[in-house]
């Protein structure tokens, strides 16, 4: 996201007290923390590699992008990091580490970036992101800018970010002013990976865990899923919308079917939150949530810009509207001509029926 996405809204400046940058030896080095799900990279740590090239380009100096990826069975997913734009990858390999540990990353995060002092850590806004991002910051006793959409090397060398307040209706301007390596913590939607290059290698470099478990304060019993009807919309993975055309009452009952088949949040365009089918927290736009999920179901959408603005980000959209000229079929990645009445309906006995036969996994994760 650059500049002109940030014109529509009210600005208020701040400023933080601390350092700007100089990473070893007056290189800059920008390191992307790598999210990770079920042995796979999340799209939005690509997002962050070229977020980290454009701040390397606008200060126009030589700089290095490191991403810092935790546990095992990423061995293959590495090379990719290096393709998007990572110069280097510092990959912490243990067997024992199943999933994220916020204290055990924390501290190993601290003592490498005690060693090698980057500049900058970037991270995109996810539940466990909110969780490490603030103890590194306490740790490392630096700034942490969370909700930023934007982040820019000005004049002198000083750094600034933009961070939407006020639930998303206003934007706030702050310069920083604190020791490195200052933790900034995007939102996913503001994030959009450069094409890759498969002939691209980035330097992989594989490190034991230093802290041993029985010097941890906690320990990981369990991991349990959440409940998408409690999710955030801003971080679900599967998302159904439904917009004007479902209707009112009980005709929306079939989004909530879709969703319950699917494990997917319910979202809503403005006239659903207006006829107060959904609370407003249920609402994506413009005035809204925006939002970038894996997948998102567009039933009855017609694709108003309030609406598309706050989606247009998402992995894989599927738009179903009988109006052949909705706008909303210019973000589709599949779209469906027909009443959502009709269609659904055997869509939801499609996908129980690959349930019941197993096929559900790589049927919905197109």
């Amino acid at each position: 996201m650059r500049q002109e996405t940030l014109a529509r809204s009210a600005w208020r400046v701040f400023h933080l007290r601390s350092a700007t940058l100089n990473g070893k030896k007056g290189m800059m080095d920008i390191w992307i923390l790598v999210q990770q799900r079920h042995f796979g990279i999340e799209e939005v740590t690509f997002g962050l590699i070229a977020e980290a090239r454009h701040i390397i380009a606008d200060v126009g100096k030589f700089g290095r992008i490191t991403a810092v990826a935790f546990g095992n069975g990423l061995s293959e997913e590495l090379p990719k990091l290096g393709a998007y734009g990572a110069d280097r990858v510092i990959y912490l390999q243990e067997e024992d580490v199943a999933g994220y540990h916020g204290e055990l990353f924390a501290r190993e995060l601290v003592r490498l970036v005690r060693r090698d002092k980057p500049s900058y850590l970037l991270t995109a806004q996810s539940a466990e992101a909110d969780d490490l991002a603030p103890r590194l910051a306490a740790l490392l006793e630096t700034a942490l800018i969370s909700r930023t959409v934007d982040f820019k090397i000005g004049k002198n060398s000083q750094p600034y970010a933009v961070r939407t307040v006020s639930n998303g209706y206003l934007f706030e301007e702050i310069q920083i002013e604190c020791p490195a390596p200052v933790i900034i913590s995007f939102l996913p939607s503001v994030l959009t990976p450069d094409d890759p290059n498969e002939r691209v290698r980035a330097e992989i470099q594989i490190e034991p865990l230093a802290a041993q478990p029985s010097d941890l304060k906690t320990k990981l019993i369990e991991v349990t899923e959440a409940d998408p009807e409690t999710l955030s919309l801003e971080e679900a993975d599967v998302i159904v919308a439904g917009g004007r055309g479902v209707g009112k009452g009980e005709s929306f009952d079939i989004i909530y079917q879709l969703a319950k088949a699917l494990g997917a949040c319910v979202g809503g365009t403005r006239p659903v939150i207006d006829w107060q089918t959904l609370p407003f927290e249920s609402q994506i736009g413009q005035t809204g949530k925006t939002v970038a999920p894996r997948l998102i179901v567009n039933c009855g959408v017609s694709g108003a810009n309030e609406y598309t603005a706050g989606m247009e980000n998402s992995h894989l959209v599927i738009a179903i509207n009988k109006d052949p000229r909705a706008r909303i079929f210019r973000f589709a990645d599949l779209g469906i001509i027909g009443d959502v009445h009709e269609i659904l309906p055997t869509l939801i006995k499609r996908i129980q029926d690959l349930k019941d036969s197993g096929q559900a996994s790589s049927a919905i994760y197109v």
